[in-house]
């Protein structure tokens, strides 16, 4: 009888499954299950609208099945206020974030993301180090740290009506003061605008204004963070900037990149200031100017040097992570050349790897490519300050001023250094 009861006890576990060892096989395979659940991470960056991002997302799941990524853009306008209310809230739910440049000392300052260097190897490290953009990386360096790794760039460069000036047997200006010369003598001989850029009060005006600081040696902040904006550099430069609004449309102090483009595409101007984002439009079909514009970069100021302020954007990894090791994995992949191919040549991004400004895939595409690396080179980050927002401010209400005559270009650079010392307090 007992060994009876002892079989069918035997009989009952075997076939419930519920014996010790079974215990131990089921607990195993919720394990493996378990290990097997891709970590998931969401990428937010902004939408513009080209569907490139997606499409790298998309090939990235399908290459990484342990990682998945969710694509999560959003309005350009709307990015940065959503940012920071969810970075302030320490939100786990974000972990890779694509950022402008001019936001990422503010947001390392913060606490908000984490230094990308104790993420690299020492391959990556000596990757970023020699054959990325030096420019753009030293925008995302922080204390000696970097907090992004650059991912597509832009610098403001010079557009020009190449078929005028081959025309008249001239070369493009190498000096403001030939550039001024020139709009003069073409924009009265062909009836036209000799020069447009971006002077609304906005930021526009702050990378305008910059561009031709640097350009006489001038600064705003110098590298320890202190106001030094009130020098006689930047005096030459602010009075160069009014002058030329003798050579550009009336309410050009209206002007962003959208009126700019339009004057100058519209066969309306000689020359224009603006990013690689014109390109395309202006060698589209229909295009008015397509075939006649040419490249270069920006003006040198006197005794100076050519400068062009830093667009782009940048990778990072939020502070709030659950998943630093393989948020970092994904921007490692995302930076890799062959993706930034793919951002350059169907998205028409400049890309950071500069080994693909020699690409002959890339160059057949778009051979000005060798033409915005030469901007590149001699591009400029916006002044570093966690307080980005209030230096900013200040300086398009002063320029404003100064350029539409409301105050005298050395008094609105006084006024100014007051305002960003305050600032710096």
């Amino acid at each position: 009888m007992k060994k009876w009861a002892a079989s069918l006890l035997l009989l009952s576990l075997a076939v419930t499954g519920c014996s010790p060892s079974g215990e131990n096989q089921e607990a195993g395979a919720g394990k493996d299950e378990a290990a097997k659940k891709p970590v998931e991470l969401t990428f937010t960056i902004f939408d513009d609208g080209v569907g490139v991002d997606k499409k790298l997302v998309e090939t990235f799941n399908q290459s990484h099945p342990d990682i998945k990524v969710t694509y999560k853009p959003l309005p350009s306008g709307e990015l940065r206020d959503r940012l920071t209310t969810w970075l302030a809230a320490k939100d786990d739910s974000l972990d890779v974030l694509g950022l402008d440049i001019v936001w990422i000392s503010e947001f390392a300052k913060a606490g908000w993301i984490s230094p990308v260097e104790d993420l690299m190897d020492a391959a990556m490290k000596e990757k970023v180090k020699t054959g990325f953009l030096k420019a753009p990386v030293d925008a995302v360096t922080v204390d000696g740290k970097m907090y992004a790794v650059p991912w597509n760039s832009t610098a403001g460069m010079l557009y020009y009506r190449k078929d005028i000036l081959e025309k008249e047997g001239v070369q493009p200006p190498q000096t403001w003061d030939e550039l001024l010369t020139l709009s003069k003598e073409l924009g009265q001989k062909y009836n036209m605008n000799g020069f447009v850029g971006q002077y609304k009060q906005y930021e526009g005006l702050v990378t305008n204004v910059l561009e031709i600081m640097e350009s006489y040696n001038g600064k705003i902040l110098d590298d320890s963070g202190k106001p030094v904006v009130n020098s006689p550099e930047n005096v030459k430069a602010l009075q160069t900037m009014v002058k030329l609004k003798e050579v550009m449309p009336n309410g050009v102090n209206t002007y962003m990149e959208k009126e700019s483009q339009e004057t100058f595409l519209n066969g309306n101007a000689v020359f224009m200031r603006h990013w690689n984002s014109a390109w395309p439009l202006a060698e589209k079909e229909g295009s008015a100017v397509k075939g006649k514009v040419g490249v270069v970069p920006l003006p040198k100021g006197e005794n100076g040097k050519h400068a062009s302020t830093l667009g782009g954007w940048n990778l990072a990894v939020s502070q709030t992570s659950k998943h630093p090791k393989e948020a970092f994995e994904f921007i490692q992949w995302m930076t890799e050349a062959k993706q930034q191919k793919v951002k350059a040549i169907e998205g028409g991004r400049l890309p950071s790897d500069v080994s693909l400004y020699e690409d002959q895939e890339v160059l057949t595409k778009n051979d000005s490519f060798k033409s915005f690396y030469e901007v590149l080179k001699n591009g400029v980050s916006r002044p570093k300050s966690p307080r980005y927002g209030k230096v900013t401010e200040a300086i398009q209400q002063e320029v404003s001023l100064a350029f539409n005559g409301q105050k005298p270009v050395e008094q609105a650079l006084s006024d100014l250094q007051k305002k960003l010392e305050d600032v710096a307090k």
